[in-house]
């Protein structure tokens, strides 16, 4: 039953609708109460604020009092045969044959009229009020409008009284009281109703093992179950009405903006709670077409363990810091933004990845981008070269020599503990490691020399510039290995193939040169233009040189396209056909024009009859290309 108060402006209406109240099955009588306008509002609230969960009111006091509250408030009005009755007997007063008779007062005390003028052979005239300061001037306006009787509440009829008028009280009687009360009770069922789903749905969102959190519009928590209560750690006071942002700082604010907004929902993205590794999903809450909140879940996943400060220092002492974020990456071009996009939501998972390309395009960087974006960024990067060592040496290296622990020190895979294991040109693999990772990615570590397994959390980052698929079929590499490193995998195009990132990574290139050797350099437009058209064979390691060679070699702060073209050349030597001479020019046009100088011994109208060019353009070419006039070999 709801609990509900009857607050009345009259004592005799208190004393009807006292007994009535008892023959309603879904109302609960807190009280009936006769309460003066002066004092309305401040009840109200106090009945509120008590679990008052509907209020019956009347005319001006129920206008008062709806704004103020958050619960439903029921208006009584004076019903159609009340208000008949009274101007019947009102007419029979006045012993007019066909009277104009004013109705005085607020809007939501008084029933349709429109009929009465017909039925009860008057002209009744309707004067309705927004406030009762307009009552008295009402009052003088039907005087002068030549009603000869007025109707209406105490203060109508005072000054009806005063102004030599005939006057009718309307009151509400019991009819009026009971419609009011009937509409109640069927609010009142709606509530019970209501309290029952409430209830059945708290007790379900309460004994299940997933958080589970509603927010408004705004973004403010109007309900939240026990887990979720249990994985912020804070009780339920210090959450509701609170804005989710403030309680989860690393929610991302588009993610909610776009859920709130836009309908857009949000699967499966990891956060951060109090050190745990957290799955949440995020679904809007719509009501006939419009957005009026959502509703968020969260799957409490692995607790984030993080390192202590001391051993946080040595690692990074050792370099196992990963250096590079998201923010620091060049994506001018739409297959970057596709690419870093994918990257970022693999980060959040704790799955080995698998980053592929040719040598040179950033595959390092992206391994270090994804471990400061996860939730292990706290922790240590751990980088290994494959390829770099013998398999004997590699395989201690990773795994370590139980017997000579003490004296070796951690293996490379028990420093990347709770953090980032990157493995760089894995195709180098042994095969026997390559069963020890696979069990590593399992989460079982084994050391060298030892036939007791330790249980273990360490995310596996690889890459490789071959195909593995062909290795695995020509059975030198592992399948299941395979298979188990490409759960996410991201491909990094080389830069011929995202033409739009080569003069960010120019830039960005140059400009750490230039802070490291304080020399400043400029490019011409001629030079860039050639940058942005050149092939980048060595992709960003290519860039890195070339962009070293340029600032410490330039005699001057204007470097033009002939400058940066021998750089170029001299990074990129070519063999002379039929020679072991090296030729510095890379550009095609270049090489034939020095073959056919060294032929003709220098002889420039040779060459240029050769070449169908008349000597003034050839020698255009050999400034172009800087070409050395050095034929004696």
């Amino acid at each position: 039953m709801a609990k509900v108060a009857v607050l009345v402006p009259y004592l005799e209406m208190r004393e009807i609708a006292r007994p009535m109240l008892e023959g309603y099955d879904h109302i609960q009588a807190m009280c009936v109460e006769y309460a003066t306008t002066d004092t309305i509002a401040e009840r109200a609230r106090t009945l509120e604020a008590q679990g008052c969960e509907l209020i019956v009111s009347r005319g001006l006091q129920a206008r008062i009092i709806r704004p103020l509250l958050k619960i439903p408030v029921v208006e009584m009005r004076i019903t159609a045969q009340e208000l008949g009755s009274g101007i019947v007997a009102f007419k029979r007063e006045l012993g007019a044959g066909h009277p104009r008779l004013a109705l005085i007062g607020f809007a939501n005390m008084f029933c349709d009229t429109s009929c009465f003028d017909d039925l009860f052979d008057v002209e009744l005239r309707r004067y309705m009020v927004e406030h009762s300061n307009q009552l008295v001037p009402y009052v003088e306006q039907a005087a002068r409008d030549g009603c000869v009787g007025i109707v209406g509440g105490d203060l109508v009829c005072e000054t009806a009284r005063r102004l030599g008028l005939p006057c009718k009280f309307t009151s509400s009687g019991e009819e009026s009281i009971r419609e009011a009360l009937d509409t109640a009770n069927r609010i009142c069922t709606a509530i019970d109703q209501e309290k029952r789903n409430s209830a059945e749905m708290d007790a379900m969102l309460n004994y299940t093992f997933s958080g589970i959190m509603q927010v408004d519009r705004d973004g403010s928590v109007r309900r939240i179950n026990r887990a979720g209560y249990d994985l912020l750690g804070k009780a339920p006071g210090e959450l509701l009405g609170w804005p989710i942002t403030q309680l989860l700082p690393n929610l991302s604010e588009k993610v909610l903006q776009d859920t709130l907004y836009q309908g857009k929902e949000a699967y499966a993205f990891l956060l951060d709670i109090n050190h745990k590794a957290v799955i949440v999903n995020i679904a809007p809450v719509e009501v006939d077409g419009e957005i009026e909140g959502a509703v968020l879940t969260f799957q409490e996943g692995r607790r984030i363990t993080e390192m202590d400060n001391e051993l946080r220092r040595e690692l990074y002492q050792r370099g196992f810091i990963a250096k590079y974020n998201f923010d620091n990456l060049v994506c001018e071009s739409a297959e970057s933004r596709q690419m870093i996009a994918l990257a970022r939501r693999i980060a959040k998972y704790a799955a080995p990845v698998m980053i592929t390309g040719e040598s040179g395009t950033g595959k390092s960087i992206l391994a270090q981008c994804i471990h400061n974006e996860s939730l292990m960024r706290k922790n240590a990067f751990v980088p290994l070269d494959c390829s770099a060592w013998m398999p004997e040496t590699l395989d201690n290296m990773l795994f370590g020599n139980y017997s000579l622990r003490h004296d070796t020190g951690d293996s490379m895979a028990e420093l990347a503990q709770n953090g980032t294991l990157y493995l760089s040109h894995m195709e180098a693999l042994p095969l026997e490691t390559q069963y020890k990772l696979l069990n590593l990615i399992r989460g079982r570590f084994l050391h060298n020399g030892s036939n007791r397994p330790t249980s273990t959390s360490v995310r596996v980052i690889a890459s490789s510039d071959v195909n593995l698929i062909s290795r695995v079929e020509k059975g030198e590499f592992r399948s299941d290995l395979y298979y188990a490193l490409t759960v996410l995998s991201l491909e990094l195009l080389p830069l011929r193939r995202r033409r739009a990132d080569i003069m960010g990574w120019v830039n960005c290139k140059l400009q750490e040169w230039q802070e490291r050797y304080k020399r400043y350099v400029h490019l011409t437009q001629g030079a860039q233009n050639f940058l942005q058209a050149y092939d980048w064979p060595g992709n960003l390691n290519q860039i890195d040189n070339v962009c070293e060679r340029i600032v410490l070699l330039t005699e001057k702060r204007n470097i033009d396209e002939v400058f940066v073209r021998r750089q170029l050349e001299q990074v990129t030597p070519k063999l002379l056909p039929g020679s072991d001479r090296v030729v510095l020019y890379k550009d095609q046009k270049a090489v034939q024009i020095a073959e056919l100088l060294r032929k003709y011994n220098g002889n420039r109208e040779r060459v240029a009859a050769e070449l169908g060019v008349s000597k003034t353009t050839l020698w255009r070419y050999i400034k172009k290309f800087g070409i050395e006039e050095d034929y004696s070999y």
